[in-house]
This record gives C-alpha cells, sequence and structure tokens, in this order.
C-alpha cells in the first residue's frame, strides 16, 4: 500500500489549505479559490432555471474579469468559452479587450497550440520555432460578438506593420472571415491588402526525424484513439488525486525502488485522466532535479514537476510535505514567475490534453474552425467542451501565489 506521499501542490492551493505556503499568501490563496468557485459553479448549475443559471452567470464574468485585468492570469482568454463572449456585460467586455489588447505583444509556439509538434532542438531550422500572436486567431469571434470592428482592425494593423509574426496571424483569420461574411466584401479586400506584403506560412520541416519523433508521427496518424484509457470515467478538470486508485501499482513500485532518503515526483498523462494502459509514467527523483540548473526548484521550466505531481517519499523521509513547500516557494518570490505560471499553463491545458487528451477522452471534437488550415482549425482548441475544461483548469490550478 502506498504510503508516505502527498497530492500535487495545486490541489492543495485550490483547496484553500493556507498551511501549505507563508501566511501572508492567504488572501490570495481565498480569492483565486473564491474565483474557481464561480467557474465551477456555473459550468455546472442547472440550465433549467433560468434565476440560478443568472446569479451564477453574473458571478462567473465577474470572476473571469478578476483574472483578465490580472497581468499575471490575463492569458485565460485565448480558452474561453467562445459562446460566453456574446451578450456579456459592459465591464467583462472591457476587462476582455484590455487583457486582448496585451496579448498581441505576445508571441507563442505555433504548435503548442495544435498538435504539440515540436522539434527536438538540434532538429529545429536555425535552432527556431514557428511563432505566432495567438491571440489574433479569435478575432472572428470577437467581430461576432462585437468586440472588434472593421476600423479597429485597420489600427491594430497599421501599428505593427512592421511586426510580421502579427501581420501573418491576421491574414489566417481573413478566408474564415470572409466565409462567414462577417465583414463587408470591400473591407475584407482592404484587410488583405494591408497583410498582403507578409509572406504566406510555410511550414517548417525537421533536420531530421528521430526514432522518438518516428513513434509520435504514428501515434498521430491513428488519431491517439485507438489505445484502451486507463481512468476512462476521470475528471479531465480535476482533483487529478482521484485518478490514484487506478495507479496504485504503479505508484507503489515506484516507492518500493526508492532509497529511505529519497523523494520521488511522478506525474503525466495517466495522473491527469487521459492516460492509456501503455503510457509512460514520468518520474523524476528530486535529487537529480535539485543538480539541474534547468530543472531545479525556482526553474520556470520546471514549474509543472513541483505544482502538477504526486510526491513519493523512501521510509526514511519524514518531512515530505515541508519539502514540497519549501521548493514551492521558490517559485513565490521568483523574478521570472510570470514564465513558471505559464510553464504550467503549457502543462495542464496544451501538453497533452490539447493535442491528443482531450479527443482520446472525447473520442473526437466539434471545432467551430475545422477546415481553415490557416487557423489550425483541425484541432480541439475551438471545441467548446475543451474550452470549458481548459478554462476550469486554468481557474483553479494555473496560480502561484506572490510573496508580497
Amino acid at each position: 500500500m502506498l504510503n508516505n506521499y502527498i497530492t500535487p501542490l495545486i490541489e492543495r492551493l485550490a483547496s484553500g489549505d493556507i498551511s501549505l505556503m507563508n501566511a501572508k499568501l492567504a488572501q490570495q490563496v481565498y480569492e483565486r479559490r473564491r474565483i474557481a468557485q464561480c467557474v465551477v459553479e456555473y459550468f455546472r448549475v442547472a440550465q433549467s432555471n433560468e434565476n440560478i443559471l443568472l446569479g451564477a452567470k453574473t458571478r462567473y464574468y465577474h470572476a473571469i474579469a478578476a483574472l483578465l485585468k490580472n497581468p499575471d492570469y490575463r492569458r485565460i482568454l485565448l480558452y474561453l468559452p467562445l459562446a460566453d463572449l456574446k451578450d456579456a456585460p459592459d465591464f467583462f467586455r472591457e476587462a476582455y479587450l484590455g487583457a486582448w489588447y496585451n496579448l498581441l505583444h505576445v508571441q507563442d509556439v505555433r504548435e503548442n497550440f495544435y498538435e504539440g509538434d515540436a522539434f527536438e532542438v538540434d532538429a529545429r531550422p536555425e535552432g527556431k520555432m514557428e511563432r505566432i500572436v495567438k491571440c489574433v486567431h479569435l478575432v472572428p469571434w470577437l467581430i461576432e460578438a462585437g468586440y472588434l470592428n472593421y476600423r479597429d482592425l485597420t489600427n491594430i494593423l497599421n501599428i505593427g506593420i512592421d511586426n510580421e509574426v502579427l501581420i501573418r496571424s491576421f491574414a489566417n483569420t481573413l478566408s474564415f472571415i470572409s466565409d462567414r461574411r462577417l465583414l463587408l466584401a470591400h473591407e475584407i479586400k482592404v484587410l488583405h491588402d494591408m497583410t498582403a506584403m507578409v509572406p504566406q506560412r510555410k511550414r517548417i520541416a525537421p533536420l531530421f526525424t528521430s526514432e522518438k519523433r518516428h513513434r509520435w508521427l504514428k501515434a498521430r496518424k491513428n488519431h491517439f484513439t485507438e489505445q484502451v484509457l486507463l481512468t476512462p470515467n476521470a475528471m479531465l478538470m480535476g482533483p487529478f488525486s482521484a485518478n490514484l486508485p487506478a495507479l496504485a501499482r504503479d505508484f507503489e513500485k515506484v516507492q518500493s525502488e526508492l532509497e529511505p532518503q529519497d523523494i520521488a515526483i511522478v506525474g503525466g498523462s495517466r495522473l491527469k485522466g487521459y492516460g492509456v494502459l501503455d503510457s509512460d509514467l514520468d518520474v523524476f527523483s528530486l535529487k537529480r532535479l535539485e543538480g539541474s540548473k534547468e530543472m531545479c526548484a525556482g526553474s520556470p521550466h520546471a514549474a509543472h514537476l513541483y505544482f502538477d505531481s504526486i510526491w513519493i517519499g523512501g521510509d526514511g523521509v519524514t518531512d515530505l510535505l515541508e519539502v514540497a513547500i519549501r521548493k514551492a516557494e521558490a517559485y513565490c518570490g521568483a523574478l521570472d514567475r510570470r514564465r513558471s505560471i505559464e510553464r504550467l499553463e503549457i502543462d495542464l491545458l496544451q501538453y497533452r490534453l490539447l493535442h491528443k487528451g482531450y479527443q482520446r477522452f472525447m473520442r473526437g471534437y466539434n471545432s467551430l474552425a475545422k477546415g481553415y488550415p490557416n487557423l489550425d482549425g483541425d484541432c480541439p482548441f475551438y471545441d467548446e467542451g475543451y474550452r470549458k475544461i481548459a478554462t476550469e483548469l486554468f481557474a483553479k490550478y494555473v496560480f502561484i501565489p506572490q510573496l508580497l
């Protein structure tokens, strides 16, 4: 039987466990819990009672607006259900647009929002990956909901005329806007002319195909759906500790191989609920992590390991929770804390939920942009079901308190 372990720290924060860290962080923890509860309530509320639904929806808009106004968490905008943009109250629209305009300056790895086809570092041409301003891909829905108009778009394009990634991101949306007749024909022509000077997208090919990539391509060809889920009744939006019974033997095996003073950190798709029978269990030795500049506590590259994983201690470890708290606190005061928060977002919402987990678990998806490759529409990113799960995960778990 598994003993001497603790559940993911993000779950403790989400539950309002302020004993996790310095008491000065209590207000932030409680406020974030309140926000998350408003989101969960709205997604769970009985749709048949209009009064209950109206109250829950109002609280939802206020909760999301609070996140949108916080520079650390405005990226939740990328995942919000698109249907909720329509008929939203003015205070929400103002918060949304404020966050959206700020995200125009942020360039993401394009594949992070598609299939996750990121090449090994030495296989990337010139060591680079394709970039995109992802919030721009939401422009068609913002036009439809009345957040943006033709004049807004021309102003943005004029100001960002030297930003090739931004201009190309706008160009990606034009065929969708045209087909849906969201703007007048002459307006679309002007926008097309304003973006035509930027070379069309050319997908980057890897310099070589490794054996690992070859296996990944084979799995992708099968759409990741032909395998048996380990926890078919899992809650993809957490808590992940609920999936522990199905993984008991694996965790017991990990623990049995530890030296008395060793600590292991264990995560992966199996813990998050969309792993299959032959999915790998991601196991890391805390001692080895601490010996790496890239993976030690406080490094944004490793934030997901310290917050999103199960901690397992050997028989001689008597202060496992204290150790986990100490490592997590390294992120609360870090100068690059926002990068660490984004790493939690990537781990929880993109790798591997967006890339294969959601479609594997749901046996498909209903993309609102399917058939538009320029928008990378053939993926769950535009599926309202995925977006609800992603929004809930973000509200609950993409959170690192800040030392005041």
